[in-house]
C-alpha cells in the first residue's frame, strides 16, 4: 500500500492512499489529491505506477516539484522520500501492509527508520520530520533522476 502524508503550511496533517495507476496532484478539485495552496499549480504533478515502481512526474508546474531537496521532472519514488510542492510538504510511504490511520500518522521517527512507531508524539514532530527530510538531501545513488 502506498500513501502520501501531507503537511500543509498551517500545520494540518492528512494521509491519502494512492489508488489506481495514475494519481494527479494539484489545486484543481478534479485532482485525486487536492492541495489548497497558492504555490501548488492547478495540475502540479502525477504519481504513476509503472508495474514495478511509482514515478513522480512534474506537469510543468510554475514553482516546480522537489524530492529530497532536489528539483525533479520525473523521479522513481522510494519509501520515505520527502516531496515539496509550493509551501506544502509531502512524504511518500510504501508498505506491503496497511496500517490503521492513527498508526500511519505516528510514523514520525528518524527519516531512515520509518517503520518504528512511537505513540504520544506531538503535532510539532511533523515539522521536525519534514525538516529532516529536506536537510538530509538525497541519498547518494539510491534514486534515479530522469530530467527532460
Amino acid at each position: 500500500m502506498s500513501r502520501l502524508i501531507i503537511l500543509a503550511r498551517h500545520g494540518s496533517v492528512r494521509q491519502v492512499n494512492i489508488q489506481g495507476p495514475v494519481t494527479t496532484i494539484g489545486r484543481d478539485p478534479e485532482c485525486d489529491v487536492q492541495i489548497d495552496s497558492l504555490g501548488v499549480s492547478r495540475r502540479h504533478a502525477t504519481i504513476h505506477w509503472t508495474g514495478d515502481r511509482f514515478v513522480l512526474t512534474d506537469l510543468a508546474s510554475f514553482n516546480g516539484t522537489f524530492v529530497n531537496n532536489e528539483r525533479i521532472w520525473a523521479h522513481a519514488l522510494q519509501n520515505g522520500d520527502a516531496i515539496t510542492m509550493g509551501e506544502c510538504q509531502l512524504r511518500f510511504l510504501y508498505s506491503s501492509r496497511a496500517l490503521p490511520g492513527e498508526d500511519a500518522l505516528r510514523l514520525v521517527t528518524r527519516a531512515d527508520d520509518l517503520h518504528e512507531l512511537h505513540a504520544g508524539r506531538e503535532r510539532s514532530d511533523w515539522a521536525a520530520f519534514f525538516r529532516r527530510g529536506r536537510a538530509t538531501g538525497s541519498r547518494s545513488g539510491a534514486v534515479a533522476h530522469h530530467h527532460r
